[in-house]
């Protein structure tokens, strides 16, 4: 592994960054972690517009000063969300 990112969790972090990209899953839960597993759980079965609105409220803290990990973390919401509202938008599909 290279040095520029040191540990395999700030690669992967740079890596889902970088490509705009997260390996967790929403739909399917494949490649979450537990917390992200819960903030899904948290939002399943409820209306694209409730999602919408979370999704809106995360995106006005950015530029917000706050630790690192927090950034990350919003990040990582806002990434589960736009995969809710988009299975969601599509038909027959549930969540």
């Amino acid at each position: 592994m290279c040095q520029e990112l040191g540990d395999e969790e700030t690669m992967t972090a740079y890596i889902e960054d970088s490509g705009s990209t997260s390996l967790c899953m929403a739909t399917t839960g494949a490649g979450c972690n537990p917390r992200e597993k819960s903030y899904i759980d948290k939002f399943k079965g409820d209306h694209v517009r409730d999602i919408t609105a979370q999704y809106d409220r995360l995106e006005k803290m950015k530029g917000q000063s706050m630790k690192a990990d927090l950034i990350s973390w919003i990040i990582k919401r806002k990434k589960i969300l736009k995969q809710l509202i988009a299975a969601s938008e599509q038909p027959n599909n549930e969540l």
